[in-house]
């Protein structure tokens, strides 16, 4: 079990045991991490048209990871003087840690798209594009990590929710 996993783990048990009831700062972190977060772009790489899936292609996912990964990392920083030792600091960090193995992905997405942007940039090119840089174990890899954030985030969603 890694200490992302067991500061989750904690949290979540101390939620439902009641010994720890978030304190109003604590909420307020927890709700600025969730409105900056629905306010995210969907950032796509320079040039690539919008997927018609609504879904959106991976590479804006693999970018969105990489934004919400540096939002939980800005809050923490900005917070942590304020709330040291605070379950809900701990866990916008275990939300970060927990994207950080995507964070190599983005930036070879970047450089990949520069050098190899195919032409022309049509749905089915830019499919067979992202389909070549990110294979199945990839992105099975990307869900995987997309899973953990989830269960990160219900845990801080019930933390802002409560009381």
């Amino acid at each position: 079990m890694t200490h992302a996993v067991d500061v989750v783990e904690a949290a979540a048990i101390a939620l439902q045991q009641g010994s720890w009831i978030p304190s109003g700062d604590e909420r307020a972190l927890g709700q600025a991490f969730f409105s900056h977060r629905a306010a995210l772009e969907q950032r796509l790489l320079p040039g690539m048209p919008a997927s018609q899936d609504p879904q959106g292609w991976v590479t804006q996912h693999v970018l969105w990871l990489q934004d919400a990964a540096a939002l939980a990392d800005q809050l923490v920083a900005q917070w942590y003087a304020y709330l040291p030792g605070s379950y809900m600091t701990a866990l916008l960090a275990a939300y970060a840690d927990q994207i950080r193995p995507a964070l190599p992905l983005a930036a070879r997405l970047y450089e990949s798209w520069e050098a190899e942007r195919p032409e022309p940039l049509t749905q089915e090119t830019v499919a067979w594009w992202e389909e070549w840089h990110l294979p199945a174990a990839e992105r099975k890899q990307l869900d995987e990590l997309t899973h953990r954030t989830i269960i990160i985030g219900s845990v801080l969603v019930t933390a802002v929710g409560d009381n």
